[in-house]
């Protein structure tokens, strides 16, 4: 069968605080125009029905609509009319007398396909909102299957990840965009990071003391954007959508759903109370008792450069004052992609880089990571070794085996590990372990200040659109160190918790593809410990991981397939709704 195609829109608008005749005419307006570019699927932004800064939680209720409201009755005429499928955001009081922050999808009958409440709240919404109950649900539909989410929910990787899980084949984000990052930064991250296509909507203009900036776009389950209006102008944009199997796998060929390992992931169902990062949060520290001076060294062995030279360099970044060094994927391997033969033998030498390298951290007081192969019984384990002044702290053997590494490797046992040392709790990550969300996270609950990416990064996206949102999203210091012979050489560097000022990666930090090169960053712990993006906004605290089990399951119940609509239990069905 040939992939699915339709032509898609976003919509780019503000609305009027409780002027709901005006934003009903602006909703036909844009989705006229819309429906006269060919589109199919027309997103609008968030709180379409009522604005958004209210004056207090009376006045939100003041508002408030049901999803078969007035608004909603708008929405129902339009698809039904023009035989399209609409999503937009609602300021919804809901039957328990509660207020949501909602998204509606109606289709070209003008039924109500289905509803999703905003989880995560922005210090603004608390006022106002209740946190949603309705988990992720995804629809079926004749477009294929679609999951909502709302704004600030990109923020938190498991949202995306579910819906994905659930089988979304796109996912439709309502937003108020308050800074560029969340949209050029964080949606094509999402997108790429599930393989899956991405359409936000967002605001741009004035309402009160906010300011929209725009940034609505439509992007490619690559991370491509393939559609995007200009800031500060209301409008539409339109993009064609082909549901073919694109976006599937990394740019290695490792699939991005099949290379999943669940087993490694059961912290992420735990109630915060109960993970290792609670007790570590209530610890008492002293700030300027804990900085430490953290480095990615591009350095490694090559064609070019020998393992003496790899000791060398790293001995130059020790005399910097650098005290936790991080090498790159394979450092003591002249090449990036190891087969059988060439991991043997990297084994081989193990032992003596491990020696030479605890040397210099007896001289220097330091820590280095040191990612190599190791072998024993099972087989040749990818291990990040952690070794300090008195000798070997503690081992990580890859969990997400590569594509390229199946054929010879064995993967971890054991999951995912962090260890505390003098100069902070260290999580280590192994080249492919980089690419899913869930392993920083994971690191993340079990207390990481540091997370070390031992990289040879394939595309240059894997730098671009999944090391600052890493580093953010799980308010960790993130130190990436990748090879300067890789097929996306170079660019090593440390994103501190807080991520980075712009929200283009490349124009904070320009890819440096030099061998040698040492990218130092003074690291202060007292951030990492701290998880809020704002007062009551935490990033860990304010998951609801009872909603998360999906990604716990053997295999996620449903998984997008590019030409099947079956039904499946996972899967939330049409009600019906008719204008």
């Amino acid at each position: 069968m040939s992939p699915r195609r339709f032509r898609a829109a976003v919509v780019q608008t503000c609305a009027d605080l409780g002027d709901l005749p005006a934003n009903i005419e602006r909703t036909r307006r844009h989705v006229d125009e819309a429906v006269r570019q060919g589109a199919q699927l027309v997103v609008l932004p968030e709180c379409m029905n009522s604005g958004y800064l209210f004056d207090s939680l009376e006045h939100a209720r003041t508002l408030a609509e049901p999803v078969d409201g007035p608004y909603g009755q708008v929405l129902a005429e339009l698809a039904l009319a023009h035989g399209i499928h609409i999503g937009a955001g609602l300021t919804e009081l809901g039957a328990d007398g509660r207020l949501y922050n909602s998204a509606i999808l109606f289709g070209p009958q003008g039924e109500l396909i289905g509803c999703y409440r905003k989880q995560f709240l922005p210090a603004q919404d608390q006022h106002w909102f209740s946190v949603g109950d309705t988990g992720m649900p995804v629809f079926d539909t004749a477009l294929g299957r679609i999951g909502m989410l709302v704004c600030f929910d990109g923020r938190i990787p498991e949202v995306s990840r579910c819906l994905a899980a659930n089988g979304a084949d796109l996912i439709l984000d309502m937003a108020n965009f308050f800074v560029m990052g969340q949209a050029d930064q964080w949606v094509p991250a999402r997108a790429m990071e599930n393989g899956v296509w991405f359409l936000a909507a967002t605001k741009a203009g004035v309402e009160r003391s906010i300011y929209y900036p725009g940034g609505s776009l439509i992007v490619a389950p690559t991370g491509e954007v393939r559609a995007r209006i200009a800031n500060e102008t209301e409008g539409v944009a339109c993009a064609e959508i082909e549901l073919d199997a694109q976006g599937a796998c990394w740019a290695d060929g490792t699939g991005k759903w099949a290379g999943r390992q669940p087993q490694a992931y059961t912290l992420l169902t735990q109630p915060f109370e109960n993970t290792p990062l609670a007790p570590v949060l209530a610890q008492p520290l002293r700030p300027e008792a804990c900085c430490v001076k953290v480095g990615a060294v591009q350095a490694h062995a090559d064609r070019t450069h020998s393992v003496d030279d790899l000791l060398t360099m790293a001995r130059h970044a020790a005399l910097l004052g650098t005290k936790l060094l991080a090498l790159p994927l394979h450092a003591g391997a002249d090449r990036p992609v190891l087969d059988a033969a060439a991991a043997r033998a990297l084994a081989e030498r193990t032992p003596a880089l491990i020696d030479a390298l605890h040397a210099l951290c007896a001289e220097h007081d330091a820590l280095v990571v040191l990612p190599s192969v190791e072998a024993d019984a099972h087989g040749l384990h990818p291990s990040a070794i952690l070794i300090g002044p008195q000798g070997v702290i503690g081992r990580q053997h890859q969990v997400h085996l590569g594509a390229h590494e199946r054929s010879w490797a064995v993967p971890a046992s054991t999951g995912l590990q962090v260890f505390d040392t003098p100069r902070g709790r260290i999580g280590l990550l192994l080249g492919t372990d980089g690419l899913f969300p869930e392993s920083t996270r994971v690191l993340a609950l079990q207390g990481a200040d540091i997370v070390v990416w031992a990289s040879a990064w394939s595309h240059p996206d894997e730098r671009r659109l999944l090391t600052a949102t890493k580093a953010a999203d799980n308010r960790v210091y993130l130190v990436c160190a990748n090879r300067a012979d890789a097929p996306a050489p170079g660019g090593s560097f440390v994103v501190p918790p807080s991520g980075l000022p712009h929200w283009d990666l490349n124009v904070n930090a320009p890819a440096n593809p030099r061998w040698g090169a040492v990218m130092p960053l003074y690291a202060e712990l007292a951030l990492a410990r701290q998880k809020c993006m704002e007062p009551g906004v935490d990033m860990l605290r304010n998951r609801l991981p009872g909603t998360y089990g999906v990604l716990t399951a053997p295999q996620p119940p449903v998984l997008s397939h590019p030409t099947s609509l079956t039904p499946s239990p996972s899967v939330s069905h049409p009600t019906e709704f008719h204008a």
